[in-house]
């Protein structure tokens, strides 16, 4: 067997194992959970974590005046910083029982790692830290041991996807004061925490629509300048200062036609339909399409014509009609804001619920100053979910 760090082949048993107590750990751990946590958790992802970073943000320009600052968090090697014992004094503070506590610590403590290759193989290390990769478990006892660190008030959040972590600041007459502060206290807690900041890939973006700009400070972390970037792809989505969505965009329609070529390619060794349309749904829409809840409103005109000109392509390849994007993008806006509603955990659940009508079931739509913020997710949901009664 060949083991390292990064990749540490776990038996099939191994992993059964690791299911049946993460089910039993999940449980016991839910108020315990950090809410904005969005990686490992029951009916929530990708989606919701950008939708959460995007829907004040949205709000709060939509308001003359404002400013948005984002910090995004890159840690060096995170799983492999964690202590096994400040992990199982967190988890003394919850529901989980002494003797899951002793297993976590055997689980994660005297790991025996080498390196095979061919006939040769190094010599044996014993690992007493960090949560070994590609293991079921580890993920999630990663979420817990970020778990008490949590902020969020109607100007400043900290959110989190594993160990992607963002503090967004709403700022309005330059108080930057909470944004700043909790910023330094995210710094400080991974240093008591032994969580290692790669500062230098660690970046700022500013979002300010004021005809007036004026130049913001930097922020430091360690003596280091944040470096202030006009774009950052964030889980897998290019998010921009301009919110307009064409780095996105162009991405999207890159990655599509790629996959676009091997749809060709099968074809022409005779594949059968049914097989196409498998991989046309799992690997072309599955790109194209990819968090289209969070953008597919907002995209230009020009950019949604491009897209579906590849997704006619694909079709008339699968020698089918295939479903436009707008269609697509409907469809999954409205399964997304069921979700909110349906979920009291969902950190959105009670920004969607306050919107109901107490005489019907509608949502109440509400007033939007700018076309930016009235082509985002929220006020475009909305519209579909009321819609979707009516038919």
């Amino acid at each position: 067997m060949t083991t390292t760090d990064r990749l540490p082949l776990t038996s099939h048993i191994m992993k059964v194992l690791e299911r049946l107590l993460l089910v039993h750990l999940n449980k016991q751990t839910r108020t315990y959970q950090d809410p904005l946590q969005f990686a490992y958790r029951h009916g929530v992802g990708v989606e919701d974590a950008i939708i959460q970073l995007l829907q004040p943000t949205h709000c709060h320009l939509d308001k003359a005046g404002s400013t948005v600052r984002v910090m995004f968090f890159d840690f060096s090697s995170a799983f492999n910083t964690i202590q096994p014992d400040v992990l199982c004094q967190k988890l003394q503070k919850t529901q989980v029982g002494a003797s899951t506590i002793a297993w976590i610590k055997d689980y994660l403590t005297n790991r025996p790692q080498f390196v095979r290759l061919k006939n040769c193989t190094s010599n044996q290390a014993i690992s007493n830290i960090g949560a070994p990769q590609g293991t079921v478990l580890s993920p999630f006892l990663f979420t817990l041991y970020t778990s008490d660190f949590q902020y969020k008030s109607e100007t400043c959040h900290l959110q989190k996807y594993s160990d992607d972590s963002a503090v967004v600041g709403c700022i309005r007459d330059g108080q930057e004061a909470e944004y700043r502060e909790l910023v330094e206290r995210f710094v400080a807690w991974c240093g008591n925490n032994h969580l290692t900041l790669n500062v230098n890939k660690t970046k700022e973006m500013i979002l300010d629509f004021r005809r007036n700009r004026v130049e913001s400070n930097t922020v430091s972390i360690m003596g280091e300048e944040v470096e202030v970037v006009e774009e950052y792809k964030y889980l897998g989505v290019h998010l921009d200062n301009r919110l307009d969505w064409r780095k996105n965009s162009e991405a999207v329609y890159k990655k599509g036609h790629s996959r676009l070529h091997f749809l060709r390619t099968l074809r022409s060794f005779n594949v059968c339909s049914k097989m196409l349309q498998i991989f046309y749904k799992s690997v072309v829409e599955s790109v194209i399409s990819s968090a289209i809840v969070c953008w597919g409103s907002s995209i230009r005109s020009r950019d949604l014509k491009r897209l579906n000109s590849l997704i006619k392509k694909a079709g008339s390849v699968l020698g089918t009609t295939v479903e436009p994007l707008e269609e697509i993008m409907q469809r999954r806006i409205l399964q997304r804001i069921k979700k909110m509603m349906d979920n009291p955990e969902h950190s959105l659940h009670k920004t969607v619920r306050q919107w109901k009508s107490v005489f019907s079931q509608r949502l109440l739509q509400f007033g939007c100053n700018t076309d930016r913020y009235w082509r985002s997710f929220l006020p475009t949901a909305i519209v579909i979910y009321n819609n979707s009664l009516m038919t």
